[in-house]
């Protein structure tokens, strides 16, 4: 069996989304000749979130090297006054919530001295230990995962020291991505320089979609060409085993799992909801919006306004998350109106599909739009439409009290997007690579 190092920062026990494509690899790259080596941080960085629950998830025989880390977050909390422990999530902290003149000194050193992102400074215990293992292990190949963009620059070291074929994996693109920082002139050159040399030393390069791949291209045109594949995220259907629905047939429960920030808010939703409360009235008992995961802090406080008709729960395991999503009448997708979002194709709509409940995707014309409808999984509306989001929500409620509300999506087509399909494809590619 071959073998393959796997650079990623995020792996259990660090949660969110980030980690489940990861995992899944490594769970399944066995069944397709790749013996994972994982070389991650240490259990101890500070992640955005945790879920000790995952590390269940690693399979027993796979070699997990943790590495020391430099976390300046932990400066950023002495600054703004975040609680040690709390998980901390620059994706959360929009920029119109930053108003302490803490927070704005800490995301201009960001922007100017944390190049690609703050985890750079685990480069050098990671390029070390990746050394180490190279010497110890008959490695194959070499693969990293980013976010963070750090993982590539590792990935890239390791592949100069060992000449070993480099996949490099981009569930997001890198320069001025929505979460990235708005950096001055000399910063994003450097930034820039980086994005490129990673495209034009990688053997092969995974986009998680292919308007990620088009806006890595738009910058670095030559850089990537001809060694592109797109491999998206997934859902495993181990994850849905002994998980039973506990629907209640009183209360219509309208499901959003994730993270909302920045522009990726539900302002309008909310404003749509309110609408139809006020024509119906006595759904506020028989309605329930529910949020699950983390949110900006200005969101959870307009929650807040609408008594038990909308709920929000905080960021909860990865399994707590899938059952929420079984015991929901309908599932919620928010995808922002800007001209990057319109090529994501988030990794909760693919749970979402494993969950096989109808979808009511708030989304702009694009990947996430042609997904759900090529799926025939739900109802794409507008994220800004407030009067067909109110008409749209409010068929949703009456085909659930007909009892008529269904999931109608090709189970034959969602199959496409399990994980140990996904992880063939992936197998595949390395296999080219090593000969």
């Amino acid at each position: 069996m071959k073998k393959v190092l796997i650079i990623s920062y995020y792996f259990p026990p660090s949660g969110g989304a980030g980690v489940q494509r990861v995992l899944k690899f490594v769970k399944y790259l066995p069944q397709f000749g790749w013996e994972p080596v994982v070389l991650t941080a240490d259990e101890n960085a500070d992640f955005p979130a945790r879920d000790s629950t995952l590390l269940s998830e690693i399979p027993e025989g796979v070699r997990v090297v943790r590495t020391r880390i430099f976390e300046p977050y932990r400066l950023y909390r002495k600054l703004t006054g975040k609680a040690e422990g709390e998980a901390l999530d620059i994706a959360t902290n929009t920029r119109e919530s930053r108003r302490g003149l803490g927070e704005k000194a800490s995301e201009w050193v960001r922007s100017t001295f944390f190049i690609p992102d703050a985890r750079r400074f685990w480069t050098g215990p990671a390029v070390r230990a990746g050394r180490e293992i190279l010497k110890s292990d008959k490695i194959d190949l070499i693969f990293s995962s980013a976010p963070p963009y750090t993982c590539h620059l590792i990935g890239k070291e390791l592949k100069r020291a060992s000449h070993l074929p480099w996949v490099a994996d981009f569930r997001d693109s890198w320069v001025g991505w929505l979460s990235a920082p708005k950096r001055s002139f000399l910063p994003h050159q450097i930034d820039l320089q980086l994005e490129g040399s990673v495209l034009s030393k990688a053997d092969c390069l995974i986009a998680v979609s292919d308007g990620v791949r088009d806006d890595l291209v738009s910058r670095h045109a030559d850089a990537g060409s001809g060694k592109w594949a797109t491999i998206p995220n997934g859902f495993d259907e181990d994850d849905f085993k002994g998980i039973s629905a506990k629907t209640d047939p009183n209360r219509f429960v309208l499901t959003y799992a994730g993270t909302l920030y920045g522009k990726r808010n539900p302002f309008v939703l909310l404003e749509a909801l309110k609408g139809l409360l006020s024509e119906r009235p006595g759904l506020r008992d028989r309605l329930l919006l529910r949020f699950v995961g983390r949110a900006d802090a200005a969101f959870v406080k307009a929650f807040g306004t609408f008594g038990r008709t909308v709920e929000f729960i905080p960021y909860v395991s990865h399994r707590e998350s899938l059952q929420f999503l079984a015991d929901s009448s309908a599932l919620l997708l928010i995808i922002d109106d800007a001209p990057a979002s319109r090529s994501i194709v988030t990794g909760k709509l693919f749970e979402y599909v494993g969950a096989r409940k109808p979808i009511f995707a708030l989304a702009p014309d694009g990947a996430a739009a042609y997904l759900v409808r090529s799926l025939d999984a739900g109802v794409v509306v507008h994220p800004n439409d407030m009067v067909e989001i109110k008409r749209a929500l409010g068929r949703l409620v009456e085909q659930w009290e007909q009892k008529s509300l269904h999931y109608p999506a090709d189970a034959g087509k969602a199959r496409q997007y399990e994980r140990k399909h996904l992880t063939r494809e992936l197998a595949g590619l390395f296999d080219k690579l090593v000969q």
